[in-house]
């Protein structure tokens, strides 16, 4: 739905930017205009202005176009000309060669195009591939140490020795054809051991013990199995196993019921540092409790012990007020109420915020009829607002402080826009162009 403007827009000397003009198929569906009103006319693709009895066109004429080398154009005459370059065909040609050492092949090293971005010189060059300098090795393993032998065919003889790494790896020769890698009698690992089997004490006596602690270099052991024997290593997995149920929550205590029972001669075994979280208010033994609270257990109680409430720390987690702040992790966290003017509560505690009028704001029909007046003058129509009476903002209302919008009186209440003058007190004006009927419009107004 297009904007209504009701008076002159004055974009004072600003750019109009990505603006269209009003489209139409011709001057009929344009209708009767005012002068130098314009459109666009997409049949005839020009644009038209409307000269006081009669659409005329603005477009210009347009000089005829001639076709160039490579160039032709549709429409040369207009309005529009479209302007293309003629297709181009080329024909590829491929052929294959197997040049043997010594020959020669010609193949493209450069293209040269001019500005128009066609093909103007195309650089062949003729490349020789080298003479044969192929060598074959054979790989011997050398006569004595731990190397190996490269035998060429043509020249002598190179023996590269394979050497181990300190710490970790050492080099043997077995026979005259046969290397063997083993670990040093001490192994440093600088990453991952990964083991198929598991690290066990071997007949020969000390392969895997230790003269000094084992150091993992900051690393961890993966996977490691369940351990059986007492003298097995253990995984993760096995010492959650051995602290579980050591000072963990054991859930929600129902204050009112003893449910489940921490007081009286039926209470349950806990261990130290087991906890609940009370989820119905009530008394235990002789504390109050609200939801929220924390009940600890200072030590290992017996079932059916009859604790006493020395066993237990009770923390009454809602004590706190709260406050108001600037930030809100300067903003004390707690108890509060809410003023029931604005909000409402639930049994739960669901806070929700009450539907809010604003007392700043009120709508105005634009008519003769206090706290509006109503002057025709000049070809002007204009609706003035006293913002100081009662049904408005009341004494001591300034203009200059009152935002209004301009809409229609009736659905779909469309803003419109007309000149809005203020004065220096509670004076408001609505300024149409033209005559402008009682209740045409209304205007909303906002006390900033």
């Amino acid at each position: 739905m297009a904007i209504n403007f009701l008076n002159s827009v004055d974009l004072n000397q600003n750019q109009l930017i990505k603006a269209a003009i009003e489209s139409q198929p011709n001057d009929t569906a344009a209708g009767t205009g005012v002068d130098g009103q314009l459109y666009y006319n997409t049949t005839l693709d020009t644009i038209k202005v409307w000269t006081g009895s009669a659409w005329e066109s603005i477009s210009g004429d347009l000089t005829e176009l001639d076709p160039g080398t490579y160039i032709n154009i549709d429409n040369p005459l207009g309005p529009i000309p479209t302007i293309n370059h003629d297709l181009t065909t080329r024909t590829n040609t491929t052929s294959t060669a197997a040049p043997a050492y010594g020959a020669t092949f010609t193949a493209i090293d450069s293209i040269t195009t001019n500005s128009t971005g066609h093909v103007t010189v195309v650089n062949t060059k003729t490349v020789t591939i080298p003479a044969s300098d192929d060598t074959t090795y054979d790989l011997l393993t050398a006569p004595t140490g731990s190397a190996i032998r490269l035998d060429p065919s043509t020249g002598a003889n190179d023996d590269v020795t394979i050497s181990g790494t300190s710490g970790q790896t050492t080099m043997t020769r077995i026979s005259a054809s046969e290397l063997r890698v083993g670990l040093t009698s001490n192994v440093t690992l600088l990453g991952n051991l990964d083991v198929g089997g598991e690290i066990s004490q071997t007949s020969t006596g000390n392969e895997n013990s230790f003269a000094s602690p084992l150091n993992m270099n900051s690393k961890k052991i993966s996977n490691l199995a369940t351990g059986t024997a007492s003298t097995d290593a253990v995984n993760l997995g096995q010492v959650e196993l051995l602290v579980a149920g050591v000072g963990v929550f054991k859930g929600s205590y129902n204050a009112a019921t003893n449910t489940p029972a921490l007081e009286g001669a039926s209470n349950i075994a806990l261990d130290t540092g087991d906890y609940f979280v009370v989820s119905v208010a009530g008394s235990f033994l002789g504390e109050a409790l609200e939801p929220g609270d924390f009940i600890f257990a200072n030590n290992a109680i017996a079932a059916g012990s009859s604790p006493a409430i020395s066993n237990y720390t009770v923390v009454q987690a809602d004590a706190n007020i709260a406050g108001a702040g600037s930030t809100d992790g300067a903003t004390q966290k707690g108890v509060a109420g809410f003023d029931s003017t604005s909000f409402t509560v639930s049994a739960s505690g669901w806070v929700q915020l009450k539907p809010q009028a604003n007392p700043y704001g009120a709508k105005q029909a634009l008519n003769n009829t206090s706290p509006s007046a109503r002057v025709e003058s000049g070809g002007l129509t204009t609706f003035t607002i006293n913002l100081a009476d009662a049904s408005l903002f009341g004494t001591g209302a300034l203009a200059e402080n009152v935002k209004a919008e301009v809409i229609e009186g009736s659905s779909p209440f469309q803003t419109v826009f007309a000149d809005v003058t203020r004065s220096g007190s509670a004076s408001i004006s609505v300024i149409f162009t033209g005559s402008v009927a009682n209740d045409a419009y209304k205007v909303l107004l906002t006390y900033v």
